[in-house]
């Protein structure tokens, strides 16, 4: 799904605890995420991003750009430390060691649903990217494990995958 007429009409018919796999090409994968990204908090959804794909400062920097509301987001960075960067200090971001530490990924998404209250939903920035540094099995077993965590909570989850 590339179109993003189609994406806005997908996303203003959600049914409570939904969980959406978008699929885009590379080239228009960070235009489909902003756009879904910037309609669902606009909709009063609080987003926890766990980016594999951008490391926080880019990520902020490119959601300011489309004016989406930096107080209704906030990020696992799992890039960042990773490669070397230099973590900004920010009330609205974590930082993880790294894209394959997967229970630390998945105990700090539960904290952090756990801190925000109201309407949330987990977007997980991009699955492509993950499973890159993960063995598939083991990468197969968290992302079961992810979901089954936000269907037991009655969590909304979107997923971003290349094709």
């Amino acid at each position: 799904m590339t179109d993003l007429k189609i994406i806005q009409d997908e996303l203003s018919n959600l049914q409570p605890g939904w969980i959406i796999l978008l699929e885009t090409e590379p080239n228009l994968a960070l235009e489909v995420s902003l756009k879904a990204l910037k309609l669902l908090t606009e909709k009063g959804y609080v987003g926890i991003i766990i980016s594999a794909s951008r490391p926080y400062v880019n990520l902020m920097a490119q959601y300011r750009n489309v004016k989406m509301d930096e107080s209704k987001i906030f990020v696992l960075d799992v890039i960042t430390k990773s490669q070397g960067g230099t973590p900004a200090e920010s009330a609205n971001v974590l930082y993880l060691d790294n894209v394959a530490a997967l229970t630390e990924i998945s105990i700090s998404m539960k904290k952090a649903i756990e801190l925000i209250i109201g309407n949330k939903f987990v977007f997980i920035d991009s699955i492509n990217t993950m499973l890159i540094h993960t063995p598939p099995e083991v990468f197969l077993r968290f992302i079961h494990s992810i979901l089954t965590k936000l269907r037991l909570e009655g969590i909304n989850g979107f997923l971003i995958s290349i094709v």
